[in-house]
């Protein structure tokens, strides 16, 4: 996932513009208001949970030294960098007790080996049988940046996502996220489940981009066509599985009818962004059927895209301008809302490449609003519902109630992508 920003940023400048460094953030949350801040973040740590048993939890932290910055006192003590963990543990989003708190402090030394990750664990005292929220705050001590998280704990089924860890075989590296841009060894850890029989279902489908905001409202099931099944025993507790094709990798407890893990090997505007079909794709969203067509139908993709940009903007500064923002948001929909498809293919991703990210973004277990404009005033402001789907395969499928009267705004947005113009509606 990392590797797209570098991908983004070379097609960017083999199209004749060069562009600034690309960059994204993480989720905020200030009480039950929430925001994926499209501001510039440095510290842009990777989180996950994981059960260990009826009471304990880890948090696991990686943060690249990268993105750290390293001082020191004189010229005789060492470079050292200073992050500080906080998190928070409520029962659910709107709860205002607070069930537990901790803060840890992270300490590195700069060498020459070169840029590292690293990695912390932190245990959480949390009981099988509940769901409570867990809000946490990384903050670099010497940069004065932080970056805020908020994670959905479930243990109430041993089961769930979060009583299985991942790790690749190769290095023995953590795996924070259940999409794959590449053939990867894993080693799936679950305590909770030694000696227990998974079904692994295959499933190699491809799904479009999402239809506009005023189209027919339809609820998107799931539907595939089963490739291949194998069986997956956690002997003393872990099990190896290879993502060595392109597809979906759904693991269910043996007769089971619900999945507990879904694993997706992806391609398409991941591993794939440094072509320029993967550049075209999303361009659907504010082209013309004709102009798609012809973009990916031409013998020379790079000249096609180039010659759209520059003709949408009119000069090579607007286009340099223009370019930057279209792909930082693609890149960022997919660092979010990926989920059995690419996030920028997803409702939420559309939206927030088309439109920009709100000003305000509630969220719940079983949705979220975005709200354009002032929440206060909604003659001057648009609001967008999603419902959470298909919540037996993924947790991440929020889909758009759609209406006829996001029609003009969705004109309008696209009219000024379209006239070289960056779109935000607030």
């Amino acid at each position: 996932m990392k590797k797209l920003i570098l991908h983004i940023c070379w097609v960017a400048m083999v199209l004749l513009f060069s562009l600034n460094s690309c960059t994204s953030s993480k989720l905020k949350t200030p009480d039950n208001n929430y925001r994926y801040d499209n501001k510039i973040k440095d510290l842009d740590p990777s989180m996950l949970v994981y059960h260990v048993n009826d009471t304990l939890s880890y948090l696991y932290i990686e943060v690249l030294t990268k993105n750290l910055l390293y001082v020191r006192e004189n010229s005789s003590t060492p470079f050292e960098a200073e992050v500080k963990i906080s998190y928070e543990i409520y029962n659910d989003y709107r709860a205002k007790e607070l069930v537990d708190s901790a803060t840890k402090v992270l300490y590195d030394y700069k060498n020459s080996v070169g840029d590292k990750k690293i990695l912390s664990r932190i245990p959480l005292s949390i009981p099988f049988g509940t769901q409570p929220v867990l809000k946490v705050v990384s903050y670099d001590v010497n940069k004065k940046v932080k970056s805020e998280t908020v994670i959905e704990i479930d243990k109430k089924d041993k089961f769930s996502n979060q009583f299985f860890l991942f790790k690749n075989r190769l290095n023995n590296e953590v795996c924070f996220d259940y999409f794959h841009t590449m053939d990867n060894d894993l080693e799936i850890e679950s305590e909770y489940n030694a000696n227990e029989t998974f079904d692994v279902d295959y499933f190699n489908t491809q799904y479009p981009a999402s239809s506009p905001p005023f189209s027919k409202n339809r609820k998107i099931q799931i539907a595939e066509s089963l490739d291949s099944n194998f069986m997956l025993n956690f002997s003393g507790g872990k099990a190896n599985l290879l993502l060595d094709k392109k597809g979906s990798f759904y693991i269910k407890p043996f007769d089971s009818l619900s999945y507990s893990l879904v694993l997706q090997r992806l391609d398409s505007n991941f591993s794939e962004f440094h072509s320029y079909i993967g550049m075209i794709e999303p361009l659907k969203y504010i082209c013309t059927s004709s102009e798609y067509k012809n973009l990916v139908n031409s013998p020379n993709q790079r000249k096609a895209v180039e010659d759209l940009w520059l003709k949408m903007a009119g000069t090579k500064e607007r286009a340099r301008t223009v370019i930057h923002e279209y792909y930082r948001r693609v890149e960022l929909a997919n660092k979010f809302f990926t989920s059995y498809k690419e996030g920028w293919k997803t409702d939420r991703g559309m939206l927030s490449i088309v439109l920009g990210l709100p000003n305000t973004i509630y969220k719940t277990r079983g949705g979220e609003t975005w709200v354009y404009g002032s929440p206060n005033n909604m003659m001057m402001s648009l609001t967008f519902s999603f419902n959470k789907e298909n919540i037996e395969k993924t947790d991440n499928d929020y889909q758009l109630i759609r209406y006829r009267t996001y029609r003009e705004y969705w004109y309008r947005a696209c009219e000024n992508w379209r006239k070289g113009r960056v779109y935000n509606f607030n």
